[in-house]
């Protein structure tokens, strides 16, 4: 089963913009930033294009690092070579795969504001864009909590290629494979990069084994986890 979420609702102020880059980035106070905020989150309304598609696979085997996938139908569906955090996965009946993205628009923006000399207002555009991607993230993470609790099951971490540690960005061919990308707009370059650039993808756990109702994030298996702004207090 396939699910394209569209039009999902992004809501950012000014002030969790700053909260969110000061994390890492220490900004003075200073009215210019928060002006620069206020504007950027005003230039990406009409930039935005929060879409996300997901897709349901049964869960067969996790075994050797890998996880053995097939359809509703019973159908092999493929599998994922996840590396030795597929045990995460362990518990798993069911499988929600997905890709989300907020299109190729405010990154052209950024890209023209940077090239125009407009450092700070491209430094807040690109920001909000990385804070509405995390919302469309969200928005499946949530889809995917509501449908296990139907069923009335756990939720797993959102894992993705690239981020846990093992599962290499080689892993975005065979995660993405199970998905119908150009229904979105995304797709997947020769280097397993998405693009548009302000794409994410993900693979949620479900079934009864797990005690979580909240799919967490997998920061704490992340080399990033000590500088990233964006990092999750659940990782």
């Amino acid at each position: 089963m396939t699910i394209i979420l569209r039009d999902i609702p992004i809501q950012l102020t000014a002030e969790a913009v700053l909260l969110a880059v000061r994390r890492n980035r220490p900004l003075p106070p200073n009215p210019a930033f928060l002006q620069a905020a206020e504007k950027a989150i005003a230039m990406s309304e009409p930039l935005l294009r929060p879409t996300a598609v997901c897709a349901e696979f049964h869960v067969r085997q996790i075994a050797d690092g890998r996880a053995f996938l097939s359809t509703g139908a019973g159908a092999d569906a493929g599998d994922l070579t996840i590396g030795p955090k597929a045990d995460l996965l362990a518990p798993a009946e069911r499988v929600i795969a997905a890709v989300a993205t907020i299109g190729s628009a405010l990154e052209r923006c950024v890209h023209e504001l940077t090239n125009n000399g407009d450092a700070l207002l491209a430094f807040m555009l690109d920001s909000v864009g990385v804070m509405a991607l995390g919302v469309v993230g969200e928005a499946v993470r949530t889809q995917t909590h509501k449908h296990a609790e139907e069923m009335g099951w756990g939720v797993g971490p959102a894992l993705a290629p690239g981020s846990l540690v093992g599962w290499p960005m080689q892993g975005q061919r065979e995660l993405c494979a199970l998905l119908p990308l150009e229904e979105i707009g995304v797709r997947l370059t020769e280097y397993c990069v998405l693009q548009p650039h302000k794409s994410t993808s993900m693979l949620i756990g479900l079934g009864p084994g797990y005690d979580s109702r909240h799919a967490g994030s997998i920061c704490r298996f992340c080399s990033l986890a000590n500088t990233c702004w964006r990092r999750r207090e659940d990782g």
